[in-house]
């Protein structure tokens, strides 16, 4: 990776882009930095200005890449919590572990809030494009050969209904 791909990696998120970075960004850029704080040592004025230039707009692309793409994951994690379905494709995977992490603590949160109901749920495959309210309040957007785990009596209304099959599996 070379500083024309950061850049466009980093454009792209100031354009509120959120697309598939290469896993060693963060790494890449760091890798950079020091590199650049090693050569000042050796550099005579012009250069070590020229350095530390380079050094200050890596450290900034790195912070506002950083910034945008929490902020995406934190949107999709709520997003999630409101019943969407969300595409982790985009995120490496320490991002792809952050957003998991944060619906976790959001659905423990809920259930605290809205008390610890066991609701019994029953795992299918969607046959057809499908949109929701649940018994549990979200909203489901459900896609042709989707596999999910629904609450009971969404999943007994969606087979009866031939819009989805039940797939057993043994706990």
């Amino acid at each position: 990776m070379d500083i024309d791909e950061i850049i466009a990696v980093w454009e792209s998120c100031r354009n509120g882009e959120f697309k598939k970075i290469p896993e060693d960004f963060y790494e890449t850029i760091q890798s950079m930095i020091e590199d650049r704080e090693k050569k000042k040592a050796y550099a005579d004025e012009d250069e070590y200005y020229r350095l530390e230039d380079e050094i200050r707009t890596l450290k900034r692309i790195r912070k506002d890449v950083f910034e945008a793409r929490v902020n995406r994951i934190l949107k999709m994690a709520w997003m999630s919590m409101c019943g969407c379905r969300v595409d982790e494709d985009s995120m490496i995977e320490a991002e792809r572990d952050l957003y998991r992490r944060i619906v976790e603590i959001l659905e423990k949160f809920k259930s605290l809030i809205f008390g610890k109901r066991r609701e019994e749920k029953v795992l299918v495959r969607v046959k057809r494009d499908v949109e929701f309210e649940g018994v549990d309040g979200r909203i489901y957007k459900l896609k042709r050969e989707d596999v999910v785990l629904l609450p009971k009596l969404n999943a007994k209304a969606l087979i009866e209904g031939g819009l989805a099959e039940e797939i057993e599996f043994k706990r």
